[in-house]
């Protein structure tokens, strides 16, 4: 019976392995992701925290840098059609109203990762060094709301690690071109974060008061907006857009 059991073990623990993340699964698909970025440029930095919820809500924490300015705050977009922000100083309008950015930010290195490791998430076992170069093919982005993109020739370069049974992280230089008056000049970006592909806790609960948030409507004539200045909660807010198509 002693030796049953061993092989049983020995047979069984292959399979608990290899259900770490489903193979199928796309870096694209985390629950959670944090991302940091060092932009090129006048010192501007980024950190953002995502994310998403069963119900389809995202939520993003923001931290950003530019000289010696600082800005934090949080962004919720509800069913895609309604955003609330708060926090982010005096510039919670401007920073605070759009997801544009950091979704842009974390559809590139979604890109980036797909360049580095084709196989998806599941294939980073330990440590391992990436590299890769595109000559022709630019990046574009596109979040439906927002466009961008990086012209070819472009590389990048760091590495891949296996954090935990669903967490991944990633350290990646992304080196792309600039054309401008004089010639053509070579960029660098730093990209680094840790993404998790387990079903992570939404943090804001259904019964989050609406008081305190900045509310903008992505279509200012969404049937729901004159009815939402009587909604009191996040749950109320959610069905309400459920009920007004």
């Amino acid at each position: 019976m002693r030796h049953l059991a061993i092989l049983t073990c020995l047979l069984l623990a292959p399979l608990a392995v290899q259900a770490e993340i489903p193979p199928e699964t796309r870096w694209a698909d985390p629950s959670h992701v944090s991302l940091d970025i060092e932009f090129p440029g006048d010192g501007y930095h980024a950190n953002w925290e995502l994310f998403r919820c069963d119900c389809g809500d995202l939520l993003v924490h923001s931290e950003l840098q530019a000289g010696g300015d600082s800005e934090v705050g949080e962004t919720l977009m509800v069913q895609r059609r309604v955003v609330l922000s708060r926090g982010f100083g005096d510039q919670q309008e401007e920073l605070g109203a759009s997801l544009d950015a950091p979704a842009l930010m974390m559809q590139l290195t979604a890109r980036l990762l797909d360049r580095a490791e084709p196989g998806g998430p599941s294939k980073v076992t330990g440590v391992t060094g990436v590299e890769a170069r595109e000559e022709i093919m630019n990046i574009m982005l596109d979040t439906g709301t927002a466009v961008g993109g990086f012209q070819a020739p472009w590389s990048v370069k760091g590495r891949l690690e296996h954090a935990g049974d669903t967490r991944r992280r990633f350290d990646l230089k992304f080196t792309f071109s600039v054309r401008g008056q004089d010639g053509e000049q070579n960029v660098d970006m730093h990209l680094r974060g840790m993404a998790d592909y387990a079903k992570t806790a939404f943090p804001v609960a259904p019964s989050e008061p609406l008081e305190g948030w900045l509310i903008t409507w992505r279509d200012p004539a969404d049937k729901a907006a004159n009815e939402a200045l009587a909604m009191r909660t996040l749950e109320e807010l959610r069905a309400l857009l459920e009920e007004v198509k």
